[in-house]
């Protein structure tokens, strides 16, 4: 058998090696969101409900010549209300989204601590061109008890991975 034919077939194994390599690693740098996390925002206006698993978002929007007039409530999760007495650096957000997915622009929509009471939000927005989604983000921490040696529970969500 000659080296020539050994190499051919080992060559090619090694070049197909490379290109997989390369798609598999050019799409695990893609970033995306979940289907459940992406909002269309087609429609000119419409009403929802969003859930994670700290909290709910109820929310509405109105499109009117490229902006959102965006607003709803925040309602924290039962092991938060029940488990904790007040709310500290609690910050929520919307992340904008092409067809693609691709990050268009965040906005921030409401920030809160005290108690755990819901979190009211209402924000005109200028929408970035081809704007097609729309998802939340959130963070914060819940505290127990009071005194600074009291427990803490931090929370978040960022729906892009």
């Amino acid at each position: 058998m000659s080296t020539g034919l050994v190499f051919r077939p080992s060559a090619i194994v090694v070049i197909l090696f490379l290109a997989a390599s390369q798609i598999i690693s050019a799409n695990a740098g893609t970033p995306s969101v979940l289907p459940k996390d992406r909002l269309s925002i087609e429609q000119p206006q419409y009403s929802g409900q969003w859930k994670a698993y700290d909290l709910t978002i109820e929310y509405s929007y109105s499109k009117d010549q490229g902006r959102l007039d965006l607003s709803g409530n925040v309602r924290f999760a039962n092991y938060l209300t029940l488990g904790t007495s007040r709310l500290e650096n609690f910050r929520l957000g919307v992340v904008f989204l092409d067809e693609s997915c691709k990050v268009l622009q965040e906005v921030g929509l409401a920030t809160s601590r005290g108690p755990l009471d819901p979190v009211r939000f209402s924000r005109k927005i200028n929408l970035p061109l081809n704007a097609a989604f729309m998802a939340f983000s959130y963070q914060g921490e819940a505290i127990a008890g009071g005194g600074y040696s009291a427990g803490r529970t931090s929370f978040s969500f960022y729906p892009i991975h």
